[in-house]
């Protein structure tokens, strides 16, 4: 028993790497991903340099390991609420919940996301242009399942891209006029897409 005691706690390479892309989560979201240095990035999060770079190669890497996974863990809460949803309407709000939600866990994901645009719109890096075709992949599919859930099945893939792409306008609308309300508008919008299939 004192021997376990005093045993080394082994923790293998994938539970180290979520654990250094939580703490490196929390230190963006407080101080910003330009504003915090990659030394003081590694000394905030509590490790070594040498076991950053066992994990990581860059900064970037890790900004990117960051992303994905929070994007996965949304993807996650996403579905497991909509497979509870019975409402067109609540289905859209929830695929869209990164705009709309006003809560803490979705204001710092959209405060995560607005930090690395500049990487990831206009990116050459191979990873990321297919982490941003899988999301828009992703999207489209939730819709189609969602019309196709309430017997909607004249909606073209025209449409479906348009509503996300429109989502996508009205956040950029947002971040360079600051009376628009991107919550309100887009909720609208949603509503009266929903309106709209189930007349047709």
């Amino acid at each position: 028993m004192l021997k376990e005691l005093f045993m080394p706690i082994v923790v293998n390479q994938e539970e180290k790497i979520e654990q250094i892309c939580q703490k490196a989560y929390d230190e963006f979201i407080q101080n910003g991903i330009e504003s915090i240095s990659l030394n003081q990035l590694i000394t905030n999060i509590g490790i070594s340099k040498g076991q950053f770079y066992h994990y990581f190669k860059t900064k970037e890497e890790l900004i990117f390991q960051v992303v994905s996974k929070k994007t996965l863990e949304f993807v996650a809460k996403s579905e497991d609420e909509l497979q509870k949803s019975n409402n067109l309407f609540q289905d859209l709000q929830i695929l869209f919940k990164f705009y709309i939600c006003e809560d803490k866990y979705f204001s710092d994901l959209r405060k995560l996301m607005f930090d690395t645009l500049h990487i990831y719109i206009n990116s050459n890096d191979e990873k990321i242009k297919q982490y941003n075709q899988k999301m828009y992949e992703w999207l489209d599919e939730k819709l189609i399942e969602i019309f196709q859930k309430y017997d909607v099945n004249l909606v073209s893939a025209d449409i479906i891209k348009s509503i996300s792409a429109t989502a996508d306008g009205m956040y950029f609308r947002s971040l360079a006029d600051s009376d628009f309300n991107l919550q309100h508008s887009l909720s609208e919008y949603l509503y009266d897409i929903a309106n709209f299939v189930q007349k047709g």
